[in-house]
């Protein structure tokens, strides 16, 4: 059997119809997505492939963002480093701890859009100029997000993010060339990359109160050579701050008794005719879309107000609502899901436990 890849066109072995694969799964399973824009899990073994995607998009792509920020720092050398016919010795540019430079990347909500969206923002704060190009991973490849020229001490809004981005991306991949004086001083191309972990989107804990915004921001230190773990540089300082905290908090509890408030059960009813007041003239791919944007809003809010549990009413029907929330559920917020009362709701609801 041929090797099966993203981006394949396949057909069903034991049913009508086929798709194009859009992910591949463990224990050899993919997502294939059918004309209607429905996911299914299916089994390698019981699809073929009537047509091979083209391997090479992504590899090129990569290719063409490498071999860009590469002829620029080609170009730097040739027009930086020629005075009066002498090529000058290659200098590096050493960032000394007494100059506390610092370039970073932060994500900003974007409060016009109320958790829908996240403000993306370069902050150079060094003496130094910034040649950067900016791309975000997706699951179908690459998508360019901002290439421009930051000065020193300076921040500038790269680009916008949605939280379908969010959710369904991998990474950003930024590479910087740092510069001062162009005729004698500039950097090898410095390559970071952010991965993307969703759920830390919604968690109020993860912005945290900073110098360079007014706003709470989720930022990471590019100038360090551990990222990439989707950590931000708030970590390792605000979690001891925090376990200093909470030691204080246990001695004030052994003294009086609190009653703990009981986390929130939050309950939603998926089902159409609850959402919408007319179905006519909408296809069953527009009206999975608002059942999934009613899921998501709802998540969202109950990530943010520290709910306990969700519970997710999709009744039975054909299941696809039902299997695309708990696909969601497992690859997108990573959270653990059972099946709901059976006295209260029958088989036709999911129960999220969210704290």
């Amino acid at each position: 059997m041929d090797l099966i890849s993203i981006g394949d066109k396949v057909r069903f072995l034991n049913d009508v119809g086929g798709g194009t694969v859009v992910k591949i799964l463990p224990k050899n399973q993919v997502i294939v997505k059918d004309e209607n824009d429905f996911e299914y899990p299916v089994r390698m073994s019981e699809i073929v492939v009537v047509e091979k995607a083209k391997q090479s998009e992504h590899e090129e792509r990569n290719k063409q963002i490498k071999e860009f920020a590469n002829n620029i720092v080609e170009n730097i050398k040739d027009n930086f480093k020629k005075v009066e016919g002498t090529l000058i010795p290659k200098p590096k540019i050493e960032l000394k701890k007494d100059q506390k430079s610092q370039y970073m990347f932060a994500f900003i909500r974007n409060y016009n859009d109320k958790f829908d969206g996240f403000d993306c923002y370069l902050v150079n704060d060094s003496n130094y100029f910034v040649f950067y190009h900016i791309v975000l991973r997706g699951e179908n490849g690459f998508e360019k997000i901002d290439t421009e020229t930051l000065e020193p001490n300076t921040k500038i809004l790269v680009g916008q993010l949605s939280r379908e981005q969010i959710n369904n991306s991998k990474e950003i991949i930024i590479q910087s060339i740092l510069y001062d004086n162009p005729k004698c001083t500039y950097h090898e191309m410095l390559e970071r990359r952010i991965k993307i972990t969703p759920i830390k989107f919604f968690q109020e804990h993860t912005f945290v109160e900073n110098e360079f915004f007014d706003d709470n921001a989720y930022i990471f230190e590019l100038l360090k050579e551990d990222l990439g773990l989707g950590n931000s540089i708030r970590t390792q300082k605000e979690f001891e701050e925090q376990m200093a905290r909470k030691d204080e908090a246990d001695e004030d509890n052994s003294q009086r008794y609190h009653k703990r408030k009981q986390p929130e059960t939050i309950e939603v009813d998926l089902h159409i005719n609850k959402l919408i007041d007319s179905v006519v003239g909408l296809s069953n791919a527009e009206i999975l879309d608002i059942q999934m944007k009613t899921f998501h809003k709802t998540m969202t809010d109950a990530i943010m107000n520290k709910a306990g549990k969700v519970i997710l009413i999709h009744g039975i029907g054909n299941g696809t609502l039902k299997a695309t929330i708990r696909e969601s559920l497992e690859k997108q917020y990573k959270l653990p899901y059972e099946d709901a009362s059976f006295r209260e709701y029958g088989f036709g609801a999911t129960m999220v436990m969210i704290n």
